[in-house]
Order: structure tokens, then C-alpha cells, then sequence
């Protein structure tokens, strides 16, 4: 029967003096509606002591320890394990000290030091419970011979008739026989006469099953009832009852608790049972809980749920409801069991990996008013999982109010991960006015706002990291893979089709080289056949065959043959690959044909798209060299992957052309070049007999322009307002190339090839300067660019994507555009509000505006397993050397106005910045997963004055002489 508490008297006091407590934090209060148990195991020292001890020093200082994590986590209750296999942690008449507590049965600890009124004292000095916990019919929890493996005082080995030896090898006791009832009873009053326990608390160690041999009992005590189950379930029942009256009988305020199996029965076999299937404490161990509930028999019950909410077998959602449901209209409380233990799964499959699991079982338990609280088995587990501790502590800081103002939220992982990296930086936004911790422990750096950056090492498998602050968490869930995983065994023995090279039609001229490859078992003879010649090839790992087979790569270099005759495309044939393993021979052959191209062959590939982007290699991953344009033709000298080569070296993708042979060469002839010198832009106009490719690049003192294969190159005429100094001529492989070297000590602003319906015209730009007067940048037209956008959310910090890079670069972008409006610039931005804007689009407006300035506004990031928060500054990026000065203006200003940490001016192949025909730069303004960085970033009056700086730089770029 539950029992009355505290008197109305006593009520009164405590609501007056509650909050001062509350607000002191000197005592945490304990309330019924929110019971926060901690199960602390004895037995096989899982929890206390670490190890058998007798030293009274050492066995306080674990118990203090433990008490104060529980404290920590805002745990109000303990529940000790003080009579784990019928042995004592206490002063007992009837049972010997605990070989767990000291290493032998019998053996008590120095100085006549009693663990349970050491604990019972120092959990009250806390303003926490203490339960001492029973198990009731254990006396053996390791496998012995019989009762004279035990103490020589043990009731056991007084009255081995009350013992019973299980399948498992351990000795309990028989409930069925009245003076082992009257034993436990008697032990149980013995810690209520002489301690302070606020509880004594049962598990559910009852009938350890069905074939308990206990047939002699019976037939002595049970002839009354129709089955041997209802007679067990009547001794427990009546262990229970009785206890119950006992308890009540002494009048102290000491409640009775037991933590069952959590299924009573199954609803298959029982009608009154819940929606489960697994194990029955009615039926397998004799506890017909439920009934000690509707008869009051006991204060409160904790069944342990320790599956997961959605658990086919046993749903702990369901069994919650079903618990809820049993207590109701009772006086017993009813608590979780949770199993803090399951946590952290190894497995991302598992509903237990990382700890969301139990923070929404107790999400679940606190919108059920009929659940009262938990108790979380067991302190082990806890101290195993510190990111669990994290969690449980800040909810129960919710739950009392205590409340960041901002939310701790981790932004760098978004979710649970799968990572190859040793480390990984953790990211986020916390109150900086409140302690931030990360798994428990105190994080000492942050910014003024409280954003936070953290480099962690990763075990190798789960890493649970969790972030709490005063009733807030963010966790998250890292999976560091293995390095390298080891070699898959291969499923037949055999040349998997898509190891063999090549893939697609593969053209190459005379006399270079081409490597054939494919896969095979190590240890195999392979060879590959081409144009009536077969070339045995190279293993990537060498060793002898074995049973088991695992895949390597083998190679040939093969070398282009030469030909004679009339310019043609030669087909090769298809490669067939054979490979001899272990008395098996294989052959595949490859799904596409290889091809010689000799020079001069009329194989030919148009550009087909507006604006096409070649190659240095048949790969994108370096960027673009040069921009081809609709209609150009030129000779086709290589194909390979999705690639075509064209004469001049450049490799454009094959979708960009359409590629063909005719039957006779082309050969076009330049037929007039002409200077003509403008305002603005100079040009320089080629009259072709057939639009063939032409491309230019810039050097800083010369443009060198090369058209492919033609013959005459007439040198046009220059005037003296020219940029040019000079124009030659002179043969480059298979092009004619024009050098066109400037004047002594002159600048160009931009240079750009454009087809025309009767050849090519490269325009050059000249310097552009500023007006005198207030606005100076009069006539001038600036690009801007904001980086990222719409679905490009860019780099992200602090705040994730809620204030990611794409929306620093586009406020940035505003305020420079309006510092440079005031200075008289016409300004074009790509983009002003959050959109998605391509690369090629980006560019696109740059070509088709021709500004006199193109800027691209960005912020910085670095791979995961940097620590960021360490990495400062500002930088600047620019492709052609024409930019470079621009470059530099703006960096130097920017590093000397706002004493930015120097990261340099810097020469990269960036898409945005490849436009030749004006002054093109990318700014890195700082690093946005810096948490100090972060903040200065998105400062207001700091992105206004980064602007006005800027602004400053191109104005005084404009007005130097370059």
C-alpha cells in the first residue's frame, strides 16, 4: 500500500522554502512526479566496487564518486544493490558480507565500515533516496558445486533443504518452502530496523524458470492448488503480501518497490495481457506483477522496457501504455526500467545506435502523466556512454526549468555520418551566457555569441558526440569506417567486362601510347591481343594463384603503330584479353574497338553549343584552358572516355561537337588580318577561308593566338595609336600563331577571341580610368557576383544552413554594391536575392556584359578533418594575369584597413574567373566554420565596412597607372 509522505504541515514548509533551494542548487528536490533512479550493481562488481576491497578509502571514494555523477546527471534516487546473491553490503544477522564487497564471503571490510550507512548518509547529504536493493531468492550468481562452496555461517549452508540447484549451475532458494519466506522477510526488516533506506527495492529475479526442481514442496505444501504454477505464483505472492504488511507495520516512511520483467503476459496467451510476444513473468518466473499492483501490495513499480519504441517482439511504446493502464486508479507509482546499457549500438542499423533512442523513450514517459519516472540500469553503462549522461542530465534540466536561452544546436555533422577521417570538426551555436559541454566535458573556447568549433579524434566504428547545455542537446552520431578495407574475393573466376579497357572508341595517333588494362585473379597469366600481336601484361600485385581468388589489375603499354599511304583512320580492332588461372582460361573481349588516326587524316570534330570549354587533359577536374565557339571545326587527332583531342592539343567533351570524316582534307587559308584601334577595345580582324579553331592566352607582355591548320598568315598593319609593338608569325605543331607583343610598359584590361561569319576577331581591351570629381567610377561597369545560392547553400558555420556562405556573400555583395554606386559605378549583380545560379550562367553574364570588372564575392571553408577554429583570413583569387594587379590592390587594402590575417593572393583556374575579356577576381572574405570568424562575417557593421574597403581598393585600382 502506498503510504502517506509528508503531513499537510510539512507540505506547507516545503512550498516555502522549495524555490530558495531550487535557486541555491545546494539541494536537489525529490518529487513523485518525477522519480530519477540510478541502479548501482554489486553483484560480479559491475558497478561497486570496481573491485573486492576492504580498504574503507578506497570503497568511500568510488561511492562518492558515483554519487556525485549521479548528482551531476540529476539523478534523486539511488538504488544499491546491497544483498546481490543472498551475501551482505551491510551489518546482517543472517547473511555474511559480500565476497563482491571485500573478495571473500564472510570477510568484512577495515575499521568495522559499513557501505550502506555510508551511502544512506552521504545520498541524503545530496537530497537523494537511497533504495537498498534486494535480490530475494539468489544466493549464487556463479556456478558452484553445492552449498559448501559458501560461508560457512550462510543460511544456505545452515539449511541446504531451503536450496534448490538450477540448470545453470546456481543455488536459489525454494519460495515454495515458509521459513525461506519468513528468511527474506526477516533480512529485509533487519535493513528498516537499523538503516535510514528510503526504500527497499526488488528485481526480477524470482523463478529463474520452468524446470525449478521443486517437486518435493509441492507434493509438502502445495496440495491445495489445482497446478504446481499456481502454487508458485501463490509463494511469490505471498512473500510479496506479506512483506507489504511488514513494511507498514513499523510505521517508518520506507516504500516498497520491485522491477519486474517487463511483460507480464502476452495477450495471445492472456486476455488481459499487452500487445507483445515475448517472454511472461506470469507464466516463466512465477510474478504476477499486475496483481501486486491492483492489490496495492507494493509503493511503486519500475517494469524494465528494454526494448526499443517500434519493436515487432515487444514495442516499448505499447508496453508503456499497458503499464499506464494497469497502475491507473491505484495508489502504486509507476517508473521505467530504461536500458541505458542498449545505447550506443555499434550497428547504424540498429534502433540503439548513438542515444536518440532513450531520449525518446523519455520524451514518451513525460507526455504519460501515469509515468512518475525512471530508474536507468545501470551506473556502468552511463559512465561507458558520456554523450547518454549528457542527454539524460539536460532533459532533466528541462524538465526543471532550467532552460538555455538559445538552444544548443550542432551544425557540422547536419546528421549521423560515415566517415574514413581520423578527426572531425564539430560545429555549432550554443547561450553564450550558459556553460557549454561536449560529452560531459566543459568546452573552453567559444565566441561572444557562443558559437563553437571542435576538432575530435574518432575511434575507429561509433563516436557519439553530445552537446548539452541547462535543458538543451544536439547529438550526433560519427561512424569512422576502416581505411582501408581489405580485398573482395572474387564471385566467379573470370575478366570482369567492366575492368577491360577500352570502354568506348578509342582513336590515337601514330606512335604514342596506350595502356590496356582489365582485372583478373592475382596470381594469373594474362595476356591482351590487338592487331594480330598478342603482349603479355603486368600485374599491379604479384603473387602466387591461390584458393581463394581476389581481383588485381593488369597493364600493357602499348605504342601506337605507323602506317603508310593516304591520311586515314585505321581500325585496330577490338583487344581480347585471356587470362590462365589455376588450369581455367578466360577470355573477354573489350566492348569497344581501338583506331589509328594519321596525320593529316580528314577526321574532323564542329562545335556544336553556344560557348564549349577545352581541355588540357581528358578531364574537367583542372578546370578550362580556353573557350571554343559555334562552327569552329578543327582536325580530330584523339578520342577516348567522353573526350575528342582536337589539333591544337585541346580536349573538348563529345557531346560539345559533332564529329565526322570527309574525303578530302580541309585546308583553310587566312586571306587578311586587319588592326583596328577603338576606344575601348582594339581588334584585330582574320579573315578565314573556313571557320577553323582559334584560341589566345596572355602572358603579361604578349597575346599569342593560334589558328589552326592553316597556311598563310598575313601580319596585319599596325597604327600608331596601337597596343602592339609588334606582330609575328611562326608555325606551332600543326597552327599558325600570332604573337602579339604590347608596347613597352602598357597594360591591357582583357582580350577575347569571338567567331565571325567570315573568320575570327580578337579583341583587346584597353586600361580604363577613373573621372574626376565625387564620382569617379563614372562610366565604369562592375560585375558582382555573390557566390552560391538557392539550393547552393555554399560553406556552413555555426548556424548551419539558417546563415550559410551563400547568404554572408549575397548581404556582403549589397553593401559593396551600394559603396560603389556612391562612387558613380554602374554595378551588375548576377544575382539579389536567394536563387540558384550556375556556374555557366555566372559566366555567361560576364561575357555577354564584358564589364570592366568582374568580382565574386565568397567565404571559406576547409575539409572536415581540419580544426577550423584555428584558421583565420582573407584572400584573394585570380586566373589571368591581366587580374593580378586588381588581385593584389584589393587584398592589400583589405589586409592594411581591417588587419586581416594574410592568406595571399593566389592563382587558380576558378570557373567564375576565366573570363579573358575583363579584370577578374574571387574573394575569400574569411572561413566560415570559424566560430570567431563566423561572427565577424556576419557582423553588420563589419560586412559594411569589408565593403567599404573594397570599394576603396577598385577606386584606387582604377586610378593607378598599370
Amino acid at each position: 500500500m502506498k503510504k502517506i509522505l509528508k503531513t499537510t504541515a510539512l507540505l506547507l514548509i516545503l512550498s516555502l522554502i522549495l524555490p530558495v533551494i531550487m535557486v541555491s542548487g545546494a539541494v536537489r528536490s525529490i518529487t513523485k512526479r518525477d522519480f530519477r533512479g540510478l541502479w548501482v550493481a554489486t553483484v560480479l562488481n559491475m558497478d561497486y566496487p570496481s573491485k573486492p576491497a576492504t580498504d574503507p578509502e578506497i570503497l568511500r571514494s568510488e561511492a562518492v564518486k558515483i554519487l556525485e555523477d549521479a548528482e551531476d546527471m540529476g539523478m534523486n534516487a539511488i538504488i544499491l544493490q546491497v544483498r546481490p546473491a543472498s551475501d551482505a553490503l551491510y551489518k546482517s544477522k543472517y547473511f555474511p558480507w559480500s565476497k563482491y564487497l571485500t573478495g571473500s564471503q564472510g570477510l568484512m571490510p577495515d575499521e568495522g565500515f559499513d557501505p550502506l550507512e555510508f551511502w544512506i548518509s552521504e545520498a541524503h547529504n545530496r537530497g537523494m533516496e537511497l533504495h537498498a536493493w534486494v535480490n530475494p531468492y539468489r544466493i549464487t550468481k556463479e556456478p558452484v558445486s553445492g552449498v559448501s562452496d559458501l560461508y560457512f555461517s550462510h543460511p544456505a549452508v545452515n539449511n541446504p533443504e531451503y536450496t534448490v540447484k538450477y540448470s545453470d549451475g546456481n543455488l536459489y532458494f525454494n519460495p515454495g518452502i515458509p521459513e525461506v519466506r519468513k528468511l527474506i522477510i526477516d533480512g529485509v526488516m533487519e535493513i528498516i530496523e537499523n538503516y535510514d533506506a528510503d526504500g527497499i527495492h526488488f528485481d526480477d529475479y524470482f523463478y529463474p524458470g520452468k524446470n525449478f526442481d521443486d517437486k518435493a514442496a509441492y507434493e509438502k505444501y502445495g496440495k491445495e492448488y489445482k497446478s504446481i504454477d499456481d502454487w508458485r505464483r501463490a509463494n511469490v505472492d505471498s512473500l510479496i503480501s506479506d512483506l507489504s504488511s511488514s513494511i507498514r507495520d513499523t510505521g517508518k516512511n520506507v516504500r516498497f518497490g520491485i522491477s519486474p520483467f517487463g511483460i507480464w503476459a502476452n495477450k495471445s496467451k492472456n486476455s488481459l495481457g499487452s500487445d507483445t510476444k515475448g517472454m511472461q513473468s506470469y507464466y516463466d518466473q512465477y510474478a504476477d506483477t499486475r496483481k501486486w499492483v491492483k492489490d496495492g501490495l507494493i509503493d511503486y513499480i519500475t517494469p524494465q522496457l528494454y526494448w526499443n519504441i517500434g519493436y515487432s517482439v515487444a514495442d516499448y511504446s505499447k508496453l508503456v501504455s499497458w503499464w499506464k493502464n494497469t497502475v491507473k486508479d491505484t495508489a502504486v507509482d509507476l517508473y521505467i526500467g530504461q536500458a541505458a546499457y542498449r545505447a550506443g549500438n555499434s550497428d547504424p542499423s540498429s534502433p540503439w545506435y548513438g542515444v536518440n533512442e532513450i531520449a525518446r523513450q523519455l520524451r514518451l514517459n513525460s507526455e504519460t502523466p501515469e509515468v512518475k519516472g525512471s530508474m536507468f540500469f545501470n551506473y556502468r553503462a552511463l559512465t561507458k556512454n558520456p554523450s547518454l549522461r549528457a542527454v539524460i542530465k539536460a532533459i532533466y534540466e528541462q524538465r526543471d526549468g532550467v532552460v538555455a536561452k538559445i538552444p544548443v544546436n550542432m551544425t557540422r555533422p547536419s546528421e549521423n555520418i560515415r566517415t574514413r577521417f581520423e578527426k572531425f570538426y564539430l560545429n555549432g551555436s550554443s547561450d553564450p551566457g550558459k556553460p557549454l559541454y561536449l560529452n560531459g566535458r566543459l568546452i573552453e573556447e567559444r565566441s561572444n555569441r557562443g558559437y563553437f568549433g571542435i576538432l575530435v579524434p574518432l575511434e575507429k566504428g561509433q563516436n557519439t558526440f553530445a552537446f548539452s547545455q541547462e535543458g538543451s542537446y544536439d547529438t550526433r552520431v560519427i561512424f569512422r569506417e576502416a581505411g582501408s578495407s581489405e580485398p573482395k574475393k572474387m564471385d566467379t573466376i573470370d575478366i570482369p567486362t567492366s575492368s577491360v579497357f577500352p570502354q568506348t572508341q578509342e582513336y590515337r595517333t601514330e606512335g604514342e601510347k596506350i595502356t590496356f588494362s582489365c582485372q583478373a585473379p592475382v596470381g594469373s597469366e594474362v595476356t591482351v591481343d590487338i592487331g594480330d600481336r598478342s603482349y603479355k601484361m603486368t600485374p599491379s600485385v604479384t603473387a602466387p594463384a591461390g584458393l581463394e581468388a581476389y581481383p588485381t589489375t593488369y597493364t600493357y603499354e602499348y605504342i601506337v603503330p605507323a602506317f603508310k599511304g593516304t591520311p586515314r583512320n585505321i581500325d585496330l580492332g577490338t583487344p581480347v584479353y585471356t587470362m590462365k588461372y589455376m588450369g581455367t582460361e578466360k577470355k573477354r573481349s573489350a566492348p569497344a574497338k581501338v583506331g589509328v588516326i594519321m596525320k593529316d587524316s580528314p577526321f574532323y570534330a564542329q562545335i556544336i553549343n553556344r560557348v564549349v570549354d577545352s581541355y588540357e587533359s581528358p578531364s574537367s577536374a583542372n578546370g578550362a584552358d580556353f573557350e571554343l565557339y559555334n562552327g569552329m571545326v578543327d582536325y580530330v587527332t584523339g578520342m577516348t572516355g567522353s573526350y575528342v583531342r582536337l589539333s591544337f592539343g585541346q580536349w573538348v567533351k563529345k557531346s560539345n561537337v559533332k564529329i565526322y570524316a570527309s574525303k578530302q582534307q580541309i585546308r583553310p587559308v587566312i586571306k587578311r588580318a586587319v588592326y583596328k584601334a577603338g576606344e575601348k577595345w582594339d581588334s584585330i580582324k582574320i579573315d578565314l577561308s573556313y571557320p577553323v579553331a582559334a584560341i589566345a592566352s596572355f602572358d603579361g607582355e604578349a597575346i599569342k593566338m593560334n589558328i589552326s591548320r592553316t597556311s598563310a598568315a598575313p601580319i596585319p598593319v599596325l597604327p600608331k595609336n596601337s597596343l602592339l609593338s609588334s606582330v609575328e608569325v611562326s608555325k606551332d605543331g600543326s597552327s599558325i600563331q600570332y604573337t602579339l607583343s604590347l608596347k613597352k610598359n602598357q597594360s591591357i584590361e582583357g582580350y577575347y577571341v569571338e567567331k565571325t561569319s567570315s573568320g575570327v576577331t580578337l579583341y583587346i581591351k584597353r586600361i580604363v580610368n577613373v573621372k574626376k570629381g565625387k564620382t569617379p567610377l563614372t562610366g565604369i561597369t562592375i560585375m558582382l557576383d555573390p557566390g552560391h545560392g538557392g539550393s547552393e547553400a555554399g560553406a556552413t558555420g555555426p548556424l548551419g544552413l539558417s546563415y550559410a556562405e551563400k547568404t554572408i556573400n549575397l548581404k556582403t555583395a549589397l553593401k559593396l554594391q551600394t559603396e560603389l554606386k556612391k562612387l558613380g559605378a554602374k554595378v551588375v549583380m548576377t544575382r539579389v536575392t536567394d536563387k540558384t545560379i550556375s556556374l555557366e550562367e555566372r559566366l555567361a553574364a560576364s561575357r555577354n556584359e564584358k564589364p570592366d570588372m568582374f568580382i565574386s564575392i565568397h567565404a571559406n571553408s576547409m575539409n572536415d578533418n581540419v580544426d577550423i577554429s584555428k584558421i583565420f583570413g582573407f584572400s584573394v583569387f585570380y586566373r589571368g594575369v591581366h587580374s593580378k594587379n586588381l588581385a593584389e590592390a584589393v587584398y592589400s587594402r583589405t589586409i592594411e584597413s581591417l588587419d586581416r590575417n594574410k592568406h595571399g593572393t593566389n592563382r587558380r583556374n576558378f570557373y567564375v574567373t576565366r573570363g579573358t575579356w575583363t579584370p577578374s577576381i574571387l574573394i575569400e572574405s574569411g572561413f566560415v566554420p570559424n566560430p570567431y570568424e563566423f561572427e565577424w562575417l556576419t557582423d553588420e557593421k563589419e560586412q559594411t565596412r569589408l565593403a567599404k574597403t573594397i570599394s576603396e581598393a577598385v577606386l584606387k585600382y582604377f586610378s593607378s597607372k598599370r
